[in-house]
C-alpha cells in the first residue's frame, strides 16, 4: 500500500502541475507527501593555490543554505492548505548534483513522481528519471500534467518475462493494490527462454492469486513501435495505469537510441510506473 510518496524539486516548468498530480494520487491513497528540495550543488572555487579560502567557502554555503531554505519556504506555503499529511525536506549534500542528492531521498518513499519530459526541460526531467530509476531502488510513476484518474484500479502491464518487468508487476500490485489488471504482450515470442507455449500465461496466474482480477491481450505492433501499441491499446482499454519495467536493453543504447522506456516517457498519456 502506498504510505510515502516522495516528489522531488527538479526546477523545471512541469513541477507545478505534476505537484497537483502528486498531491491528488496521495489524497486519494490517504498516503504522506514528502516534497525533497535540493541544495543547490556547491562548486569549489579554483584558486591559484588550488583550495577554496575558508572564509570565502562559508559564505558560499550561507548562501547555499539561504536559497534552499528560501525554496522550501515556497513549496511550505504552497502546500499550507493541502488536504494530506505532508512534508517539505532540504537534502544537504551540496557537493552533489541534484539528480543524485534527490535520489538518495526516494529511498526512504514508496514511489517518486516525476512529470514527462516535455520542451525545453526535457532533458532535466529525463536526467531525473534516469538516476531515480537506476539508483533509488523504487518505482517511479511518470506523470502527464492533465488531470486523470488518481486511484488506480485498472492497470496494464506490458509484460515481457524480464528482470525489469517482473519488478514492475510486483512494485504496481505491493503500492496500488489495482482491482484489475490486463497482461499486453506486444509480439511476443514463443518458446522456453521467451514467453513459453502461452504468453502471459504464467504472470496471471500468479498475479491472480494476490486477488486481483487478470487477463490477457496479445497484440501485434505492425507499423507501430511498441511504446505506442502499449499506449494505444491502454486508451482503447480505459486503463487507468500503465506498468513496464524501465530500460530492458543495455542503458548505453537506449540511451543513444532512445528505445521503447523513452518513448513511453515521451508519449505517456496517463500514468506510466517504472521500476528497473
Amino acid at each position: 500500500m502506498l504510505k510515502d510518496l516522495l516528489f522531488p524539486v527538479t526546477g523545471a516548468a512541469s513541477d507545478d502541475a505534476a505537484l497537483r498530480v502528486a498531491i491528488d494520487i496521495a489524497s486519494a491513497h490517504g498516503a504522506r507527501l514528502i516534497v525533497a528540495v535540493p541544495s543547490p550543488s556547491l562548486t569549489p572555487l579554483q584558486t591559484p593555490w588550488g583550495i577554496t579560502p575558508d572564509a570565502v567557502l562559508g559564505e558560499l554555503l550561507r548562501q547555499v543554505e539561504r536559497e534552499a531554505e528560501q525554496l522550501a519556504d515556497a513549496f511550505r506555503e504552497r502546500l499550507r492548505n493541502v488536504d494530506v499529511p505532508w512534508e517539505v525536506r532540504i537534502d544537504e549534500a551540496r557537493f552533489l548534483e541534484p539528480t543524485d542528492a534527490l535520489m538518495r531521498q526516494a529511498r526512504y518513499a514508496d514511489i517518486s513522481v516525476l512529470a514527462r519530459p516535455t520542451g525545453d526541460d526535457g532533458e532535466i526531467a529525463l536526467a531525473y528519471f534516469r538516476s531515480f530509476l537506476f539508483g533509488s531502488g523504487r518505482p517511479v510513476l511518470v506523470v502527464p500534467a492533465a488531470p486523470g484518474a488518481r486511484r488506480f484500479k485498472k492497470m496494464l502491464l506490458a509484460w515481457k518475462p524480464t528482470r525489469e518487468s517482473t519488478r514492475a508487476a510486483h512494485d504496481a500490485i505491493a503500492v496500488f493494490a489495482p482491482e484489475s489488471v490486463e497482461i499486453l504482450t506486444v509480439d511476443p515470442e514463443v518458446g522456453p527462454l521467451e514467453h513459453g507455449d502461452e504468453p502471459g500465461a504464467d504472470i496471471a496466474a500468479h498475479l491472480a492469486r494476490h486477488g486481483v482480477q487478470v487477463s490477457v491481450s496479445k497484440r501485434r505492433a505492425g507499423s507501430m513501435s511498441v511504446a505506442t501499441t502499449v499506449l494505444l491499446h491502454a486508451a482503447e482499454h480505459d486503463a487507468d495505469l500503465v506498468v513496464a519495467g524501465g530500460y530492458g536493453h543495455a542503458r548505453l543504447r537506449e540511451w543513444v537510441l532512445g528505445g521503447a522506456t523513452r518513448e513511453l516517457l515521451e508519449a505517456l498519456e496517463i500514468p506510466v510506473l517504472f521500476s528497473h
